[in-house]
């Protein structure tokens, strides 16, 4: 038997008793979260009340619900739970910890099972292969939200005409993404570069490392701005610092101390026992299928109720508001400075500035504006167009009321008057 041919020799106990903790912790973490990876089949980040993955899902919840009564006290429904993955919710909490004191405990066993002769060399290639599709496959669907896009659209009349102390913290960085479409690009450019490099053996470390940049710094403004998917972008950066920490010693001896180190050896679970046809096959399968899923997902969502009005949608400035005088109670509210019409809403920005947010109902004739606001009020309005002149004539609260209002350019906006500048000095 030549030296290659000896067996390689076993790691050191803790090294084992690591490597098979994570290899449980972290595959009960991420299988839950398998089918939810396809948009498609109703992944995503959660809301969704049906499709494969959600019951797929289902089958992990009810451990993860039992277990967050107990620890968080929770006695409501919980439907939170079962309505999709990647959300801050008890269950997932409680699903994560009971994935580790499983993982902790079956480590524990299995090594001692075989602590006189130590087996099981395959748990580090097939702790390194679980971490990096998760990963891979975790990140698709965002990075072709972003590039598309879907997770940032363009800022629209609504976002113009709401203050920024009326946003909450998650509106805010969503403004702040959604403002500029090279930066929100350039995010999924870089999970797009992750995801290829992780693909790969001999790039993994380096996807891996990318990993950690990117996901970290979406970690972080999730926690800063208050965004519900924070447990997941903290489980990604993890999942990549488990991958790093295997060339940390050779990663530190080249950037630290400027050593030279030697190639490392990649170990595999597959290679000799699949033909390489074959594994190539697997990769394009898994990532091509969740990148077609995404794709197809996001385009479906695109709105339905855009052509109904078309030409009334936008952002109107208030010229002339008339109602019948032996009206004016407070049923009415105040009267109108602004109208912002969107897809399936309406919202008026009153001359108190508040901002009144109605939901739109879809009418047979396209002139007309049915639309239902807060404290019951309703309005039924039809609409003609001048030109750059909008006039509604209808009621409103069960008061007659007659609107003139001017188009509002995006120009009209500081925010898109903005852009990008070499010299500030001219």
């Amino acid at each position: 038997m030549t030296t290659t041919d000896q067996p390689a020799a076993p790691h050191r106990l803790t090294r084992r008793v690591a490597e098979r903790f994570a290899l449980v912790a972290f595959g009960l973490y991420h299988l839950p979260l398998f089918l939810n990876n396809y948009p498609s089949l109703g992944g995503g980040s959660g809301g969704f009340s049906e499709g494969l993955a959600v019951s797929w899902g289902h089958v992990f919840t009810r451990p993860g619900i039992w277990l967050a009564r107990i620890l968080f006290g929770m006695t409501g429904p919980m439907t939170m739970a079962s309505a999709g993955d990647n959300g801050d919710v008890g269950e997932e909490f409680a699903r994560l910890i009971l994935s580790a004191v499983i993982g902790v405990v079956v480590a524990i066993v299995w090594t001692t099972a075989d602590r006189r002769r130590p087996r099981a060399q395959w748990v580090e290639g097939a702790l390194r292969v679980m971490l990096r599709y998760s990963i891979a496959l975790g990140l698709v669907s965002y990075a072709v939200a972003k590039i598309l896009p879907e997770q940032f659209p363009p800022l629209g009349p609504t976002t113009y005409e709401v203050r920024v102390g009326e946003l909450s913290p998650m509106g805010l960085l969503w403004t702040f993404m959604r403002y500029s479409r090279p930066y929100s690009f350039f995010g999924g450019l870089m999970e797009c570069v992750a995801i290829v490099l992780l693909c790969f053996r001999r790039t993994a470390t380096l996807g891996a490392l990318t990993t950690v940049v990117v996901m970290t710094n979406v970690a972080l403004m999730n926690l800063a701005y208050d965004v519900q998917v924070k447990l997941y972008a903290l489980m990604i950066v993890a999942s990549a610092g488990v991958l790093v920490l295997y060339d940390a010693r050779r990663l530190l001896a080249v950037f630290l101390t400027n050593q030279g180190v030697r190639a490392a050896p990649q170990p595999t679970l597959f290679e000799g026992r699949l033909p390489r046809a074959l594994r190539w096959a697997i990769k394009l399968l898994l990532i091509g299928s969740v990148t077609a899923s995404s794709v197809a997902a996001f385009q479906s969502a695109s709105p339905t109720q855009r052509a109904a009005l078309t030409g009334v949608a936008g952002a109107w400035g208030v010229t002339s508001f008339t109602r019948d005088a032996d009206a004016m109670d407070a049923t009415a509210g105040p009267t109108w400075r602004r109208i912002i019409v969107d897809e399936g809403s309406l919202a008026v920005r009153l001359d108190n500035d508040a901002m009144m947010r109605c939901r739109r109902t879809t009418t047979a004739d396209p002139s007309t504006i049915v639309f239902a606001c807060a404290q019951g009020r309703s309005g039924e309005m039809h609409w003609t167009l001048a030109g750059t002149q909008l006039h509604l004539d209808g009621t409103f609260a069960g008061v007659k009321t007659s609107v003139t209002a001017r188009r509002l350019n995006e120009k009209d906006y500081p925010l898109m008057r903005g852009g990008f500048h070499v010299l500030y000095d001219r």
